[in-house]
Order: C-alpha cells, then sequence, then structure tokens
C-alpha cells in the first residue's frame, strides 16, 4: 500500500512538471512574436536561431529538475519518529547494559531491571496458544449496563492495590499477539513448544556443584556458642500410623395400652455400635488399613411367649486391606474379611435357634486392585475389585441349620473360588449429614452373594444424632421355605440417641 501510494504522488508531481513546461514555452513565445514585430530581418534570423537554442536549452533544463523533484521520494514524518524512537531505545538500553555488568556498582539500580510480563513481545515472534484461548473464553464476563455510570460499593471501599497487575498485562499482550498473528502470520517463525527446553540462566551463573554442608559440623558450631548442644537435640520420628473411630448408642420406646382402639403392642428397642480404626500410610507407596466394627441391636418381643426380648442387629466384623501403589489412585491389594456375630437368635415361640457365635461365620481373602478418592474432608472413596478371591463359610453349631448360610445339608462348612468386588463410601452431603454405604458383591460364577448397607446419619451437635440404617440383601444360593419367597431381603431402622466420634 506505501509503495503503491508512493507512485502515485510521483506520478501527480511528473504531470504538474510538464504542465508547468507547457506554460513556459507558451509565454516564450509569445515574447518572442512581439520582438519579432520591431527587428531588422537579418537581425531577427539570428536572434531566432539563438533563442530557439537557448530555448530548447533551459525547456530541457526545466524538464530534468523538474523529473527530479518529482521523483524525489518524500519520508513519512511518522516513520522518522519511530526511527528516531528506535535509536534512543538501543542507545538507552545499551546504557543499561553496560551498567547492569559495571562491577563497581554495589548492586544495580531497580530502574534497570526488565518487566518479566512483557517477555512475550521481547522474543522472536512466536506463536502461543493462550491468546487463542483467551479469544474465545467467556470467562468473568459480566454484561455492560449503559446507564450505570458508578459504582456505589466499589467507591465507597478503601481500593488497595493492584495484585493482578500481571495478569492484566498477560491480556492485553495475547490481544496484541492475536491481531499480530492475523496481520502478519509470515512473521510468525517460532512456536511455543520450541521454548520449553529453554533455561533463563546462562551456564556461567549456574552452579554445578553446590556446596555441601555437613550438618555435624553446623550443630557443632552452635553448640559451642551456647545455642543448641548435641545431647538437647531431639529427633522426632513421623508417625504413619492413625487410630480414629466412632461410636453410638441409640434408643427407641413405643407404649400402648391393652385397650388401645386400633391394638398393637409395646416395644422398647436399643441399638448401640462402635467402629475402631487403625491406619497405616507412609504418604508414598504402602497403605495398611485395618477396622473392627460391631453392631449389637435388642427389642422386647410381647408376641414372644418363650423370649422376653430378640436381637435385632448382631455383626461383628473384621477387615484388612495391604495396598501397594500402582499409579495415581490405583493399588494393588491383598484383603481379607471376617464376619460373625456375638448372640443365639431364636424363631418366634420356639427354642430353634436359627444363628449363633461363629454360627455363621464368613471368612474373605481376596487380591486385586483398589482404587481410592479422598476429596479433601467431604467424601472418601474405595473401590475394591478381587478377580481371585477364597471364600469360606461356616457354621460351629449343631443346632444351627448349614443350608440357610449357602452350606450345603450335612455339611458345616463350604469353601468357594469365584470374584469379588466391594465398594465403601463416606460423604458428607451437608453440614450435619453423612452418608456411609458398604457395596459387596460376591459371586462363584454360579451363585451370588450381595450386600449393601446404608447409614444416614444426622448430627445435632457433637453428641446426639439421629441415624437411618437400610440394610439389603440378595442370597440366590440359600433354599426357600416358600415357592413365592424372593432371594431379596431387607432390614430398616431409625432411631434416636447419642454418638461420638474421635
Amino acid at each position: 500500500m506505501k509503495a503503491l501510494g508512493t507512485f502515485i504522488t510521483m506520478f501527480l508531481l511528473t504531470n504538474e512538471a510538464v504542465q508547468a513546461i507547457e506554460q513556459q514555452d507558451l509565454t516564450l513565445t509569445k515574447d518572442t512574436i512581439a520582438a519579432q514585430d520591431t527587428m531588422p530581418a537579418d537581425t531577427l534570423k539570428q536572434f531566432s536561431a539563438v533563442d530557439t537554442i537557448r530555448q530548447k536549452k533551459t525547456v530541457e533544463t526545466i524538464k530534468v529538475k523538474n523529473i527530479q523533484q518529482a521523483y524525489t521520494p518524500k519520508i513519512n514524518p511518522a516513520v522518522k519518529n519511530f526511527q528516531s524512537f528506535l535509536y534512543s531505545f538501543r542507545q538507552d538500553y545499551q546504557k543499561m547494559l553496560d551498567r547492569w555488568e559495571d562491577i563497581y556498582l554495589p548492586e544495580a539500580p531497580s530502574w534497570i531491571r526488565s518487566n518479566p510480563d512483557f517477555y512475550k513481545l521481547i522474543v522472536p515472534a512466536t506463536y502461543y496458544s493462550e491468546p487463542i484461548a483467551q479469544a474465545f473464553s467467556i470467562d468473568n464476563w459480566e454484561p455492560v449496563i449503559p446507564f450505570v455510570k458508578e459504582n456505589a460499593i466499589k467507591d465507597s471501599v478503601f481500593q488497595v492495590p493492584n495484585l493482578a497487575h500481571s495478569v492484566d498485562v498477560n491480556k492485553g499482550v495475547n490481544k496484541q499477539l492475536l491481531a499480530f498473528y492475523l496481520q502478519y502470520p509470515g512473521l510468525v517463525s517460532k512456536n511455543e513448544n520450541e521454548l520449553k527446553g529453554i533455561e533463563p540462566l546462562s551456564d556461567k551463573m549456574k552452579i554445578r556443584k553446590p556446596k555441601k554442608e555437613k550438618v555435624f559440623y553446623l550443630i557443632g558450631a552452635a553448640s559451642q556458642t551456647g545455642q543448641v548442644r548435641e545431647k538437647d537435640l531431639l529427633v522426632m520420628k513421623p508417625n504413619f500410623w492413625a487410630i480414629s473411630g466412632n461410636g453410638y448408642a441409640q434408643f427407641s420406646q413405643n407404649y400402648i395400652s391393652d385397650n388401645w382402639y386400633k391394638g398393637g403392642e409395646s416395644t422398647v428397642s436399643l441399638l448401640s455400635g462402635a467402629v475402631l480404626q487403625f491406619n497405616y500410610d507412609d504418604k508414598q507407596k504402602v497403605q495398611f488399613e485395618n477396622k473392627i466394627e460391631w453392631k449389637l441391636g435388642f427389642i422386647s418381643a410381647p408376641s414372644d411367649t418363650v423370649h422376653q426380648y430378640k436381637t435385632s442387629e448382631d455383626l461383628l466384623r473384621l477387615s484388612s486391606k495391604f495396598g501397594y501403589k500402582a499409579i495415581t489412585n490405583w493399588y494393588y491389594t491383598i484383603s481379607a474379611e471376617f464376619k460373625t456375630q456375638f448372640f443365639s437368635n431364636y424363631e418366634t415361640n420356639s427354642d430353634k435357634m436359627v444363628s449363633s457365635w461363629l454360627s455363621p461365620s464368613e471368612l474373605n481373602i481376596g487380591i486385586g486392585m483398589d482404587y481410592k478418592y479422598v476429596k479433601d474432608a467431604i467424601c472418601n472413596l474405595s473401590v475394591l475389585i478381587n478377580p481371585f478371591n477364597y471364600t469360606r463359610y461356616s457354621v460351629a453349631s449343631d443346632k444351627v441349620d448349614p443350608t440357610k448360610f449357602n452350606i450345603d445339608a450335612g455339611k458345616k462348612s463350604k469353601d468357594q473360588l469365584g470374584s469379588r468386588v466391594e465398594a465403601t463410601l463416606k460423604w458428607i452431603i451437608i453440614n450435619n449429614l453423612t452418608w456411609e454405604s458398604r457395596f459387596s458383591y460376591t459371586t462363584n460364577y454360579e451363585k451370588v452373594l450381595s450386600e449393601w448397607e446404608n447409614t444416614f446419619t444426622f448430627a445435632f451437635n457433637k453428641y446426639f444424632s439421629t441415624k437411618l440404617f437400610v440394610h439389603t440383601r440378595f442370597d440366590d444360593s440359600v433354599s426357600k421355605e416358600e415357592p413365592d419367597d424372593s432371594y431379596f431381603q431387607l432390614q430398616e431402622l431409625l432411631s434416636f440417641g447419642v454418638s461420638y466420634t474421635w
């Protein structure tokens, strides 16, 4: 565009020069004609010849001068100013470098230091992905309200210095770079990936072999000055063990008189439980988790003429997992779990025992991988996958029917190989509401035993809470007492009481 403008200017100047020459020729011709009327014929001829030669030389001289003036390029004042600015900038920059390397200065003045916020404009033209991402981003976008001229809140509050100055400068630099990419794509010769290996310090400024201080001598020097003596040093070994737990006791009571018009029975129930955890974590590779859990629940049974109280919850469970970190959140894991109950349980209005201590008992040992996700103290998820799992079901008492616990009739134990999946979750949904869930799925590829335990705890304060227990179970290995019976089983309990966590 600049070249085209220069050519048009030169063309216009050339036309003006030719017009001036023609005007001079016309004036000269008129003067010559007027002089010819008063001169003799011979003198007139001589004068005409000399005058013709003089006119030709004058015309040629004027043409050459006008053409030279027309073709002389005119420099834009803005270009001159820019060149002057570059010249002064290079001189100032060279002066800064000279002072920077001056060994007699105690330290470099602060005004010499370059501002690193503008490094993208100093390095060779480079393509960065950030300007493109910024141009298409709508983060922190707010609608502009044209009739609102002042921000009352901002004007009334004391304004602190802008702590995000570098961020604002970077956004402005990115806009300039984006405009440069669009207008001069051929001048961008570098790519962002080429700058990743560049180190900011030169080899002269790097310390290849830093000096190693010996801690023993440092301690000795301090003890000589009376600050610290070696015998007074106390070395604390890191404790990778963490012990935690919680306990609760829930109570409920319901009274109904003998003459209540709808009928019914008065009941009293008590539920207690506790969880103890002994966990080891070296924060690098090894994790070792151990948990002891028990639940005990009793309920009065007015309709049972043989037993005054019956157990509603009875569980003792011991579990352990040893994990070695594989990648990110995955661990190679060896796990074991054993569960049984404390007290005996009987059928209603009968002395027939349904279950008792170690009858039944279940042991699971597996090898697999464990996925763990921990989000602060809000969510703790563990998913254990055991492709190889060994399960042993056993009944210790002769009074218990083994067929109800996945054991063949006439036998007291059964071994089973298969796979197992177990997922545990503790999630603080809101400040006072916690959801604890445990899901297990065990199969020998013929039969399935699956359990899903859910506990919702609403804590009023540190000591009082309400709990909702929902326990579902699916077991297609047990025999049905009635053909219409389902393999699905359900247990639910809502209670209020005291609780404590440590």
